[in-house]
């Protein structure tokens, strides 16, 4: 099969939503020109009916699926939620959303308006890619002789980046990239390096890794604490380097590398989002008495939590465990994109789903409660894409003394 139309068979399936494969034609492909555009459009997708029947959970696997499964007709009983992924993933989510980049400001063809070739950048050029209904930062392929590419993120950082913060986005694995801090000093160095294809397939400034998997478009994560830097790819953690980077940090970037024949045409991202590190749940619940998470996600217009929301609950669940007199209100909140009638049903089966996760794991159901508020109490502007990221979010709300 040639591999460019092997490529962009993957890439369909990977972007596949369960809400289109169930309502079709109710979404219009026209108002999906970007990220929250196409929240809206799945939400309005997913808008209960009457007398519709459950949705049963697809059972989660051992690595995130690139596109979400079609939903499918419970047989009565409520499904009980996914399982999350294992202990050995614990990446969490930064708590507030400084950079979210889905490349839907930027008209196809053009260079993404979010990022920079200015001092030290450049090479291959990228552009703005679609296929189906999302976009891509791309290489520009070339059969051979195709140079590396580096591109700085437009943000300014002011003297250094916050001690604690994550970086996330969605690769094609097929072809070779690097998370870039500060300045590039090579393999290693200020940078966290990935290639399928190689022996060496992650490496930081002191330490290599193996990745889960070799090809397709899978969800990348990285937390910095200081100097040190983990890395997880498709659920899993592939590196641990307690000083890949050094301090300050002044500027992120990103490099396609010099690519080997058709691996270049595999070099692309999407869904940046940045995000600096928040105080331990704990910390919120003694301070503040809730816990406002994003790292509780779920697919767009679905209530099914996804596997790589482990981390999050079961920190959750260890606070109700260690105290039997803990009772939380969980709380659902949406962005404003959709509207009330949708956000607001969806919200309340989302809170749900997380309730039913914490009983399924033993904790009794009268301790926890669960409701939807929509987009009724934003903590953001809805105005920026950054503030409805952090307006999408889950609370644990302490019920009583």
């Amino acid at each position: 099969m040639n591999t460019r139309i092997a490529f962009v068979s993957a890439a369909l399936l990977v972007i596949a939503c369960p809400a289109r494969a169930q309502f079709g034609d109710l979404i219009n492909r026209a108002q999906r020109t970007a990220a929250d555009a196409a929240e809206k459009a799945a939400r309005e997708a997913a808008k209960p009916k009457p007398k519709a029947p459950a949705q049963a959970a697809p059972a989660a696997s051992a690595a995130p699926s690139p596109a979400p499964e079609p939903a499918k007709a419970a047989t009565g009983n409520a499904a009980p939620p996914p399982e999350a992924y294992g202990n050995r993933y614990d990446f969490i989510p930064g708590d507030k959303v400084l950079v979210f980049d889905d490349f839907s400001d930027t008209d196809v063809g053009e260079y993404p308006a979010r990022w920079t070739v200015k001092d030290g950048g450049g090479g291959n050029q990228v552009e703005v890619v679609q296929l189906g209904n999302r976009h891509f930062m791309k290489s520009r392929h070339a059969a051979a002789d195709q140079d590396q590419s580096t591109q700085w993120l437009r943000y300014v950082v002011k003297q250094d980046m916050p001690k604690n913060f994550t970086i996330e986005f969605d690769a094609d694995l097929g072809g070779p990239f690097s998370v870039l801090f500060t300045a590039r000093n090579g393999f290693g160095g200020q940078e966290v390096w990935f290639s399928a294809g190689e022996d060496v397939q992650v490496r930081s400034m002191n330490a290599t890794g193996k990745l889960p998997v070799s090809s397709g478009v899978h969800h990348v994560a990285v937390a910095v604490s200081g100097t040190q830097v983990k890395v997880y790819v498709a659920g899993e953690r592939v590196l641990n380097d307690p000083d890949a980077v050094e301090r300050p940090i002044t500027r992120l970037g990103v490099t396609f590398a010099q690519p080997l024949g058709t691996a270049g045409d595999h070099q692309m991202i999407t869904n940046y989002r940045l995000a600096e590190g928040g105080k331990p749940a704990k910390q919120m619940l003694a301070g503040e008495g809730r816990i406002v998470t994003h790292g509780i996600l779920f697919d767009t217009g679905s209530d099914v939590i996804k596997p790589e929301s482990g981390p999050t609950l079961r920190s959750i669940l260890a606070l109700l465990q260690e105290d039997a007199a803990l009772r939380f209100a969980i709380e659902g909140h949406t962005d404003d994109q959709g509207g009330p009638g949708v956000n607001g049903p969806l919200s309340e089966r989302r809170a749900a789903a997380v309730k039913a996760w914490l009983v399924k794991q033993g904790i009794p159901g009268a301790r926890l409660s669960s409701k939807g508020l929509g987009q009724s109490k934003p903590i953001d502007s809805n105005g920026t894409s950054e503030g409805r990221a952090n307006n999408r979010r889950v609370e644990f709300v302490r019920v009583g003394a």
